[in-house]
C-alpha cells in the first residue's frame, strides 16, 4: 500500500511540475508576443492597438538611450498619452523591419521581465541595434508593459553578446 501511495504522490508531483512548465513556456511566447505586437504596432501609427499593450497608470517608466543622448520619463500621461500627437503629427508607418533575438525571460504570476536584442534594417540596409529591457505586469489576465528600457550601440563582435543571452 506505501508503494501504491508513493507513486501516486510521484506521479502528482511530477503532472503538476508538468503543468507549470508547459504554463511557463506558454507565457513567455504570449510575452514576445505582446512585445512584438508592440513594435507592430508602433511601425503601423496605430495608437489605439499601440496602447492597447502598454500599462497606463503613473508607474509606467520609459528610458531610451541612443548616440545623442537619452530620455527617461514616468508616467502614462508622459509616455503614451503623448506619443498618440507624434503618431498623429508622423502618419506614415515605418518601413523598416525588426528582428528581436536572444531572449531572456522570467515570469511571475503577475510579473515578467524580457531583455532581447533588437536589431531594425532600413530599406537601405542599414542597422541599428539596441539592447532592450521590458517589464511587464499581468492585469485582467493580460500582459501589459510597465517599464520599457532600449540602448542603441554600434555594432563590435567584441562587446556584442555582453550579456550572453541565448
Amino acid at each position: 500500500m506505501r508503494i501504491i501511495l508513493c507513486v501516486l504522490f510521484g506521479l502528482t508531483l511530477f503532472s503538476c511540475k508538468q503543468k507549470n512548465t508547459i504554463s511557463t513556456a506558454a507565457e513567455k511566447e504570449a510575452i514576445k508576443g505582446v512585445i512584438t505586437g508592440e513594435t507592430e504596432a508602433y511601425m503601423e501609427k496605430n495608437y489605439e492597438k499601440w496602447a492597447s499593450f502598454w500599462d497606463h497608470s503613473e508607474d509606467v517608466l520609459r528610458l531610451d538611450v541612443t548616440k545623442n543622448g537619452f530620455k527617461q520619463s514616468r508616467g502614462w500621461a508622459n509616455n503614451g498619452e503623448n506619443w498618440g500627437d507624434f503618431f498623429e503629427e508622423n502618419p506614415e508607418p515605418i518601413t523598416s523591419v525588426f528582428e528581436n533575438l536572444n531572449y531572456l525571460i522570467l515570469v511571475d504570476a503577475s510579473l515578467a521581465w524580457a531583455a532581447f536584442d533588437q536589431i531594425w534594417t532600413t530599406e537601405d540596409g542599414e542597422k541599428t541595434k539596441a539592447k532592450a529591457t521590458i517589464t511587464l505586469v499581468k492585469k485582467e489576465n493580460a500582459w501589459k508593459i510597465i517599464s520599457y528600457t532600449a540602448i542603441q550601440y554600434e555594432s563590435d563582435a567584441a562587446i556584442e553578446d555582453a550579456m550572453g543571452r541565448e
